[in-house]
């Protein structure tokens, strides 16, 4: 097949699932709460009632957590501030670096504009945190040297000013919220940026020469206080210069924020006397001791799920028809309030070391398409190919603790149509689709967690074959 054939088959599909909306609807209500009960599809698991037999057969599946290799936290949109400390994962921090910047075509205060205030102003968006009755604290520290035009990773640093803060505070933080706090800014440093505004300084000609006097800030919590925050970037993050003038009511407000600006992530990770303390190669599965493995975002920790007992239970079966197939993780270890899992678990296809699995023709990760969407399309010499359109996932149900959710349409595509066999990775993030489109990276926003008991990894499977 050629290429143009390649493109109009997947045309055909995409037309084919927009007119069936009954079933996208069906697949949006599986995905918020797939059941598990085979009445409610209308099952009888008793083989010798009739002609077709119903059978049922669950499968547990081996587990393995691998620590992704190079993990990009540039420009996420998120400063991802303080850390905390679990049995499993030690003690984990990230420390948020970013430029800030002006409105060069703005207006600069006059000569003889008087002084209010100055203030750092954090918006969080997200919060992970127990204990809140205890105020949490945070610094602001400045950059000593720039963030350049390039990529950080979560294991690059700068250097910055680590003996003087330029604006910290304690904080109250509520659960479920979003917090919008501030702190007073250095009094000396608010001064000479003070003066600059009004003496028409260099420094504000344009924002190159701005970030060649100020290349920007740190932000850091405390660990010990099991508290990070994931800061949004823009208007909400930065500092706001208040003056007036003589006779003037109210005070007149200047920006200097992170609105556009370059930022990234450092981790820092100590798994010193943890389980995961032998984990120290990327992009390898470990078979880690003890009876549990989980998933710690920010740090990069993922659960791969070896897949083969499914794929040696299909050898083995003929003529069946697949009347519904579930993917069980749960529950979870228990967690206090303000520290919830991730909602949704994507599941990417990993290889038989520890690394995502690729299209050959054109490198694209490959997950889990939802039910009753296509999950195998033709590449342009004709081979079978997963497709990449509808991602799915696994739903957590707060009120059992289990991820959970259909994967038939992928066994079916396993047994029938030739997919690719592989494992799976559990990936904290929205599955994106052709209606909604995920541009951003849950797993690189946070420090999200979840820890689960290895035999609570299962694959039930009911399905159906003439006696």
């Amino acid at each position: 097949m050629n290429k143009t054939s390649f493109l109009k088959a997947i045309t055909i599909s995409t037309q084919t699932l927009r007119v069936k909306f009954l079933g996208a609807l069906c697949s949006i209500v599986i995905f918020a709460g797939a059941c598990s009960d085979p009445s409610e599809i209308g099952l009888v698991l008793d083989p010798g009632s009739n002609q077709i037999g119903v059978f049922y057969e669950e499968i547990s599946l081996s587990s393995f957590l691998v620590l992704e290799d190079s993990l990009n936290t540039t420009n996420q949109s998120r400063l991802v501030v303080g850390g905390d400390h679990s049995d499993i994962f030690g003690t984990t921090e990230s420390i948020g670096y970013s430029r800030l910047s002006f409105n060069p075509g703005g207006t600069l205060p006059d000569d003889n504009a008087i002084f209010d205030s100055a203030i750092f102003n954090f918006n969080i968006v997200d919060l992970i945190a127990d204990d809140f009755e205890v105020e949490k604290e945070f610094k602001v520290h400045r950059l000593l040297e720039a963030i350049e035009d390039t990529t950080y990773y979560s294991f690059d640093a700068l250097d910055f000013e680590e003996n003087t803060t330029l604006a910290e505070g304690s904080f109250l933080l509520q659960a479920d919220t979003v917090n919008q706090v501030s702190m007073d800014l250095n009094p000396d440093f608010a001064a000479e940026l003070f003066g600059k505004l009004t003496s028409q300084d260099p420094a504000f000609d344009d924002i190159f020469a701005f970030r060649a006097y100020f290349p920007g800030i740190v932000i850091k919590g405390d660990p010990a206080q099991n508290t990070s925050i994931s800061l949004a970037i823009g208007g909400g993050t930065g500092i706001t210069m208040y003056y007036h003038y003589d006779g003037d009511t109210v005070s007149t407000s200047y920006p200097i924020n992170t609105i556009q600006s370059r930022h990234f992530n450092q981790v820092i990770s100590d798994r010193q006397g943890t389980v995961t303390e032998q984990i120290d190669e990327k992009n390898v599965a470990y078979d880690v001791a003890g009876d549990k493995v989980g998933v710690k975002a920010g740090l990069g920790m993922l659960l791969k799920l070896d897949m083969d007992p499914l794929h040696e239970f299909l050898d083995t079966l003929e003529n069946v028809t697949f009347n519904q197939i579930l993917l069980e993780v749960g529950p979870v270890d228990e967690y206090p309030e303000g520290k919830n899992p991730y909602g949704a678990l994507v599941m990417y296809f990993a290889t038989d070391g520890g690394e995502f699995y690729r299209r050959d023709f054109d490198g694209s990760k490959v997950a889990v398409q939802g039910e009753n969407n296509t999950q195998t399309g033709f590449d342009q010499d004709g081979n079978i190919v997963p497709v990449t359109g509808n991602q799915t996932g696994l739903a957590f149900n707060t009120e059992t603790g289990v991820y959970s959710n259909q994967i038939t349409s992928y066994v079916n595509a396993l047994y029938r149509s030739g997919l690719v066999k592989t494992d799976l990775f559990l990936y904290p993030n929205t599955p994106s689709t052709e209606s909604g489109v995920v541009t951003y990276d849950a797993f690189k926003r946070s420090l999200k967690e979840f820890v689960v008991d290895k035999d609570q990894i299962k694959i039930k499977i009911y399905y159906s074959k003439i006696r």
